[in-house]
Parts: C-alpha cells; structure tokens; sequence
C-alpha cells in the first residue's frame, strides 16, 4: 500500500511539473513511432494458500443422525491461512515501441523487467526426543559379547524406551529471488487522436521469460530434507494425513525441497491515456491485466505439500562395523582348514563364506554333496536382486573344506558361531553393535549429551530393536540381520530403542505469474 501511494504521488508530481513547462497540442500518430519508458507497479494476483484448517471427517454430516466422526486434524495452527506465499508486489522497469498504422490503430512491442522476493512457505516440524539416562552392567554377563570385537560389557539402558518430550516449530520459510522479463505484443485502439489527451484500450499476446535464485534460508531446509531418513510419507494438494508413501527398513531419502519456475505465454488487456506536451513528447498513464498459465512451483519429494515421519537417531546408536576395504564381519572369520589355493586363510578375505549356497535365506544340509562345501559370495546383499539374496550362481568361489563343521542349527544341534548368531537359522548379514553415543571421545561436542551422561569408557548395548531371547529357532525370519546370540542374558527380551520419529510438514503450490499492474511514464514521437 506504502509503494503504491508513492507511485501515485510521483505520477502526479510528473504530470503537473510537464503540464506547467509546456502548452500541451494534438498529435497524430499515423505513420510514426513512438518510444516509452517508465515505471510500473505490478501485483501477482496468485498465491498458495494453507490447508492448515483441514479436517478429515469420515462421513458427511447428517448421514449417522449427528456431527460426523473426526478422524485427522491438520497439527499446524489456524493463524497459517493468514500466510499467503507469492510473488510480492514490486515496481517493474518498462519500455515500449509503437508504430501508428492509422489514425485510431497502432501495434505496440513493449518488455519489461523485474526482480523480487517469493515465499514465504510454511515448514512445521514436531521435534521428538526420548529421555535417557547411563547405562548399568547387565547382571549376568561373565562372558564379555558386546562391542566389536565381541568381549565389550553390555549395558542396559532402562529408561532409553520410556517417554519423552516434543517441540513443535512453525516455521515460514523464504524461498528466494524471482526475475521476470515479460515481451508483450498489443494492437491499440485510440479514441481522440486529434486531441492532446488521447485514451486508448488494447490486446495483445506475449511471452514471459523467467528466472529464480533461492536462497539460504530455503537451500539450507532443502539440504536438510533430502538427508532426512523417512519412514512413511504423504504427498498431495491437501494434507489428509493419509500415508501414501511407506519406506521398508531403513527408510528412504525424500527428494529435496525445489522451486522451479518455467518460461511460457501470456495473454493481456490494456488501458491507458496519453497526454502530449507538444508533437515529439508525451505523457501515459497505463493500466494492464495479464493471464498466464506460467507458474513458479515449489515441491518436496515431487509433492506440492508433504507430511514426512522421519528417524531421528537417538543416543543409542547402532553401528556397523567394517566395510569392502577392512571386512570384519561376523560371516567372514572363515573356519578351521578352509583355505584358498595356494594355503591363504578364507578369514577376512572379503567374501561372504556362507552355507546358504542357494541363497534362500535357511542354513542348508549339505546332503549328497560330501561335507563341507563352501560357497563364497561378495560381502553384504545382492545388488541385482530386490530381496538382497544370493544365489548358487553368484557364487564367486567353491571351496571343500571337510574338516568345517555341520552346519544345521536347531535346538540340540551345533550352531555355527559365525553364521547364525542369534540362532534364528538365517544367516547374518552384518556384524552390528550398539554403543551409547555419549561414551564416545567426541560426546563433549554432541547435542544429544550432557555434561553428566558423559563417560569415560565406551557403553556398548545390543543393537536397537534386536531380540535378547533365543525364542523358537524353527520359525522363520525372513530379515537378513545381524543381531548377535545372547549366551548369558537371561530374562531380558529386547534392546532398548531411544530413536524416534519426527514429523515435517512442508508447503509448496503453484504460484501463477498473472497480475494487475498501474504504470506511468514517457513517450516519444518521431
């Protein structure tokens, strides 16, 4: 409203300083040209609007004798439909050439040209965090089995599963710089062209050409977004809270928050009024509506708006151990008299030295084929395959190893120790541990730690969510996991979790690049 009033201030300021300075005349266009410049205000009319007042009801009302049960509610606060993220409102630089083919008609080429700022868009994220407190030495465990290598002392955390707290942040988020260079074509129809004061009306067709530049605050959400790892998702025009996007473990990374925006055509009308100071100068005033399909469009994950559940990691974190170049996997330690030609150990050597030779998951009977015949696949899950098994084919290597032991786990069998080491008759695919972050060297600059949860030796727990309790090792198990064998804790059945899950709600929509625009200036006639 403040830059409005001071355009039509200014204009006035210019119209009576040119009217004073010079006997105004009639002018004729026929068969000259004329060429303007000037400056205009320009209003986009489109906007995003919220869908925070949404409620999802599950019938209509009226239909069960009474108020229809409600069953979601938008969690961002009403006062969010007052928000409106657009193009805002700016001057835009303007200039024109006409050439009168008669009278009463002549063909205008005009362009223009303006920068300026979009958003704001609505983030509203719902921050969960568990209480925890240092662990205890579980009761129990004369032989040391946490930690990486297996001989660490496991802690119990009693409280890492109990409740916690939450933070909601509503937050508007700037999205960046917009540039736009319209270049309109117009037939204009004058109504006085004998008279000094000459009004005219017009139409036209144009293009818009189109750029934008995001900013900090926009890229940093976006870096943000595309690292988060979300477990289910919802994408559409309306928040419903209806999940339509459900990540299997671990989750999947969103693609991240964009704005793009399009080159496209325009279509306008064109009001105005020139007032000529003598035969080469004159004075407008000109109004222009313009229609466009061209929009900016902001998404996240290919979604106009997204309700993401994200894990966040808490202090017990489980962490995998090893990799291609410095294997130290629980599959991989070999067994007594295998070796490869030429006597080299099979231990550490990379490959996946496995009894599931058919890749079905089970420890297989070696029956008919003699004992002992190992077969060797890459390390960690098939690539090719979506279920990550390998099958007798992938085998990179076969090797007999007769004094290898039988390899069928069941409650009075033998169980290999580095094949199935939760005894679940699956074999493992990763050696995992758990360690409280906030035993680690670094706790003193991790946020999740206070200056009294700190200590000085590591904390290793169970990895989180694995079973502590043999259970019944003929049921099926179809995760390949790593979850290690418990020999001495008795009586406690799982690993205590303090990771959570975050909610982000994101806004995004389209933003149309039609709009009002009032603009003045000068002209030239020659």
């Amino acid at each position: 409203m403040r830059r409005s009033s001071t355009l039509q201030y200014a204009a006035m300021a210019i119209l009576c300083a040119a009217m004073a300075l010079h006997p105004s005349a009639a002018e004729d266009t026929k068969g000259k040209w004329q060429f303007g410049f000037g400056l205009s205000y320009y209003a986009t009319t489109d906007y995003i609007r919220s869908n925070s007042d949404v409620a999802v009801a599950t019938t209509v009302a009226g239909e069960e004798g009474g108020l229809p049960t409600v069953t979601f509610v938008d969690p961002r606060p009403d006062q969010n439909m007052l928000n409106e993220p657009s193009a805002r409102d700016n001057f835009k630089w303007d200039f024109s050439a006409s050439y009168g083919l008669t009278r009463w008609l002549a063909l205008e080429v005009a362009a223009g040209y303006m920068k300026t700022a979009v958003g704001n868009i609505e983030y509203y994220l719902t921050d969960r965090s568990k209480f925890i407190g240092n662990g205890t030495p579980v009761a129990g465990t004369t032989s040391q089995v946490c930690g990486p290598t297996g001989n660490g002392q496991c802690f119990s955390f009693p409280g890492a599963a109990g409740a916690g707290s939450s933070t909601n942040s509503n937050i508007f988020v700037s999205v960046g710089d917009f540039t736009e260079i319209p270049v309109q074509l117009s037939a204009l129809v004058r109504f006085r062209p004998e008279s000094p004061l000459d009004p005219y009306l017009g139409l036209g067709v144009g293009y818009i050409f189109t750029d934008i530049e995001t900013g900090q605050e926009f890229n940093e959400r976006s870096s943000t977004i595309s690292s988060l790892n979300v477990t289910s998702a919802f994408g559409g025009e309306v928040d419903t809270g209806q999940t339509t996007k459900v990540a299997a473990p671990p989750g999947f990374n969103p693609a991240p928050l964009q704005a793009e925006v399009s080159d496209g055509f325009e279509y306008h009308a064109v009001g105005g009024i020139d007032y000529f100071f003598n035969e080469h100068m004159s004075m407008y005033v000109d109004a222009r509506y313009v229609w466009s399909e061209t929009a900016i469009d902001i998404t996240t994950d290919g979604e106009h708006q997204v309700r993401l559940s994200a894990f966040f990691p808490g202090r017990l974190q489980s962490l995998q151990v090893g990799g291609l170049s410095a294997p130290n996997y629980w599959e991989d330690v070999g067994f007594t008299g295998c070796q490869h030609g030429g006597g080299a150990t099979c231990a550490n050597d990379g490959l996946l030295a496995t009894e599931d030779r058919n890749g079905n998951g089970t420890l297989d009977k070696l029956q008919g084929e003699g004992m002992g015949r190992l077969y060797f696949y890459p390390v960690g899950p098939n690539p090719n395959q979506p279920t990550g098994k390998w099958t007798e084919a992938d085998a990179v290597e076969t090797i007999d190893c007769p004094t290898c032991p039988w390899a069928e786990a069941d409650p009075a069998g033998v169980v290999l120790d580095s094949e199935d080491r939760n005894n679940n008759r699956y074999a493992d695919r990763f050696l995992l541990w758990g360690v409280d972050v906030c035993s680690l060297p670094d706790a003193g600059s991790n946020p999740l730690c206070a200056p009294g949860d700190i200590s000085a030796l590591p904390q290793y727990v169970w990895p989180g969510g694995c079973s502590l309790s043999l259970g019944d090792p003929t049921t099926p198990n179809a995760e390949n996991e790593g979850c290690p064998r418990p020999p001495n804790l008795q009586g406690v059945t799982q690993t205590p979790v303090d990771d959570t899950t975050d909610t982000h709600v994101i806004q995004g929509g389209e933003i149309k690049l039609g709009g009002f625009s009032l603009g003045v200036g000068f002209k030239f006639t020659f």
